[in-house]
């Protein structure tokens, strides 16, 4: 199963975003599934942030699932993703709360 990653990136640290993001792929990977990172979305980190959640959305609509992290709700990509893949009926899964970071 595909599943797309979700959470919290403007207005924090690049460094602390990559390592909560890449910690999102191995967890996911560890379940059995196939993680989808916004953060490889092939778009320049420059770019503004209507060009990202396109591609972000695109990225989203091409999965099974939807990995929601801890901080979600304080995101407003985050929380119109998960809108969208509630609406488009995609698998809604949310991050354990003994994740670390």
């Amino acid at each position: 199963m595909k599943c797309y990653i979700s959470g919290k990136i403007s207005g924090l640290l690049s460094e602390q975003v990559t390592a909560k993001f890449r910690q999102a792929e191995q967890q996911i990977r560890a379940f059995g599934h196939e993680p989808v990172n916004p953060l490889d979305n092939g778009v320049d980190k420059e770019a503004s942030w209507n060009e990202h959640f396109v591609a972000d959305v695109a990225l989203l609509l091409e999965c099974d699932a939807i990995y929601l992290l801890k901080d979600w709700e304080a995101s407003k990509g985050a929380r119109i993703e998960a809108t969208i893949a509630e609406e488009c009926g995609l698998e809604i899964i949310f991050q354990p709360q003994y994740a670390i970071f």
